[in-house]
């Protein structure tokens, strides 16, 4: 945890993002991809109000440097939107491979990048670490930088961060003791992932499975049946599991494992000093109905094409996501303190636009 206050990041209302000439409704690619030759930016107008300025908004991130790479890649990107005053919640799936990924105007990001990120999205991260002084030097520079894109992208400011090693992940669900996963197809299993502590079966079968954390892992990372997409559901299932085994008996039972595997496994920016805000905000979703109501949006086909996407489109997707929690009656009045600023922090990449609502 940090020990300082986090650095929101603010959208823009001006996507830095084009579409090619020719088309009316999408398209929102780099000409060089598009093979287009010319563009025109989506008018500003076009462009929904910015959302989830009064919620609590965390990046998760899982990331895996992995065999044959140079860096911790992003694999994993999911957005949970939470209102501090009810708990209602609502995540957001971004795939790894979306191309051209947007920076908020004025920052030093949008500039290098006017037309949204060269490479895919999962690879922000090794880019800006590997080229701290395009974020000023700071120490968490990449992380810092996705937060940047994925706020410009959705149109919704992102408060924190909280990124996890794929591979120390395996001693978090360890210390857990292992979770319960309703496995609704065969699947093959990507072989032995960096970190397993047993050699993985050649198929994860169908059926209730109770999963440690190197079968957990492997379930979480083979796309071998299907697709990238399909995983992204993947890791929503086992998020979910997570947070379901992670009972008082559990955390009390393996505390000093899991203070281990934290500090070898997890990075993030939420400030030691509000941990308790925090606490309360667990309060809240429970109350709100927990992980049965939570409200879902995956960037992905059908819905959205990673190469090819309309900026308004997918501001308009999140607009319709988080906007029904505004609906959501509030819990019975708890005892415990509701934290109304635990999703403001002081300091800020960019400043908040003037039509922000």
């Amino acid at each position: 945890f940090s020990s300082h206050e986090a650095v929101t990041a603010y959208p823009g209302t001006q996507p830095s993002q084009t579409t090619p000439a020719t088309s009316t409704t999408t398209g929102a690619t780099d000409s060089t991809i598009a093979g287009a030759t010319t563009t025109t930016p989506v008018p500003e107008s076009t462009m929904p109000p910015i959302v989830g300025a009064n919620r609590v908004n965390i990046l998760l991130l899982g990331g895996d440097a992995g065999p044959g790479r140079y860096s911790l890649r992003t694999d994993s990107m999911v957005v949970v939107s939470i209102d501090p005053t009810n708990g209602d919640t609502a995540m957001i799936s971004v795939p790894r491979n979306l191309q051209h990924l947007p920076f908020p105007p004025g920052t030093a990001l949008a500039e290098k990048y006017p037309k949204g990120f060269t490479d895919l999205a999962n690879a922000v991260y090794t880019f800006a670490n590997g080229h701290k002084d395009i974020m000023g030097g700071i120490d968490d520079a990449g992380a810092q930088a996705i937060k940047l894109g994925i706020a410009q992208l959705l149109g919704m400011p992102i408060n924190y961060y909280v990124l996890v090693d794929m591979a120390g992940f395996v001693n978090v669900v360890d210390a857990l003791g292992g979770i319960d996963i309703n496995v609704t197809a065969r699947v093959p299993s990507p072989g032995n992932p960096r970190g397993a502590k047993h050699d993985v079966p050649a198929f994860i079968e169908r059926g209730q499975q109770h999963m440690d954390g190197t079968i957990a892992l492997a379930y979480s990372r083979t796309r071998e049946a299907d697709s990238d997409y399909r995983r992204m559901g993947r890791q929503r299932c086992v998020l979910a599991a997570i947070a379901n085994a992670a009972t008082p008996m559990a955390l009390a039972t393996g505390l000093a494992e899991l203070i281990t595997a934290f500090g070898d496994a997890v990075r993030t920016d939420i400030p030691r000093d509000r941990l308790g805000e925090f606490a309360s905000l667990l309060d809240r979703f429970t109350g709100a109905g927990g992980l049965s109501t939570v409200r879902t949006l995956l960037l992905t086909p059908p819905l959205i094409e990673p190469s090819r996407w309309n900026a308004a489109e997918i501001r308009q997707l999140v607009v319709n996501v988080i906007a029904p929690g505004s609906l959501v009656p509030p819990p019975p009045p708890s005892t415990t303190p509701v934290p109304t600023t635990i999703g403001a922090p002081t300091s800020t990449v960019a400043p908040p636009p003037s039509t922000a609502p």
